[in-house]
């Protein structure tokens, strides 16, 4: 049974109400190829672990022509029986061989949408394991244009669209953590890979150029000398130590916890 508790829903603040604010790239993957999907919190929206690929799987990203990218969600059904069908739609310019493989292969995939904003870190999730969305385009060449239009829309009736609140996994990292370090720096939401030590392990206590939620992912390195985390600026789930192994993986979301102090609190591990 859903835990949500009804409240007062304020004006979110000056001008929020605008259009536009999404990011030109489009997170696209396969279900058929995610290992671990993890569960909504009570309230059913926000998704705070990770989507975990399998190995060799990656999310892909797709360039939409950033005016025309909309999102669209409608509730349907009969009394009793409602629920909510997803809907996205975008442009891609030109005709390019890359961009007809897409459409061929893709087509009939069960996929999942995610969207990014340029002002926040907020990504919405498009579709679910079980109400996924699929694929439908038309290509036009002539005088005028030479565009493919791209339509993902739910299968079936599902829930409204996710808050996805961990990171993805993309074919490559945001940048490779050096051999020894003890500090982590930072670029942006995402994920990091670890380096085994040169002749001893390395225990990671702190970040650099980390911003207020900021979610990162660190990646095992295995090795010899894989680095660990105990405490320190790293609040670990139970006080757990967490050892970075070969495929193990560990997610943090960065808080301000004093005026030049932060903390790093763990949001999952595998």
């Amino acid at each position: 049974m859903c835990a949500y508790v009804k409240v007062d829903i304020a004006k979110p603040g000056d001008n929020k109400g605008v259009g536009g604010d999404k990011k030109d790239k489009i997170i696209i993957f396969d279900w058929d190829d995610v290992a671990t999907m993890p569960s909504r919190d009570a309230n059913g929206i926000v998704i705070t672990g990770n989507i975990v690929m399998n190995a060799g799987a990656y999310m892909v990203k797709l360039y939409g022509t950033q005016n025309t990218i909309k999102a669209s969600v409608d509730s349907e059904g009969d009394p009793d029986a409602k629920g909510i069908m997803q809907t996205v739609d975008f442009e891609h310019p030109g005709d390019s061989g890359t961009i007809r493989e897409f459409r061929a292969n893709w087509m009939n995939k069960n996929m999942g949408i995610i969207i990014e904003r340029c002002s926040s870190t907020q990504k919405n999730l498009y579709g679910t394991p079980c109400s996924p969305m699929q694929m439908v385009f038309k290509a036009e060449d002539d005088k005028d244009k030479n565009k493919t239009t791209f339509t993902f829309k739910s299968t079936q009736k599902g829930p409204d669209v996710a808050d996805y609140q961990g990171t993805l996994t993309l074919t490559s990292v945001l940048a490779t953590v050096a051999a020894n370090a003890t500090t982590i720096p930072l670029v942006g939401s995402g994920r990091y890979q670890l380096t085994t030590g040169s002749a001893a392990i390395a225990t990671l206590t702190t970040c650099t150029g980390m911003t207020e939620g900021m979610v990162f992912t660190l990646i095992g390195s295995g090795g010899t000398y894989p680095s660990s985390i105990v405490g320190t600026d790293f609040l670990v789930s139970s006080g757990t130590a967490w050892n970075a192994i070969a495929n193990s993986e560990i997610t943090f979301k960065a808080f301000q916890s004093g005026a030049s102090a932060w903390k790093f609190i763990e949001l999952s591990r595998r």
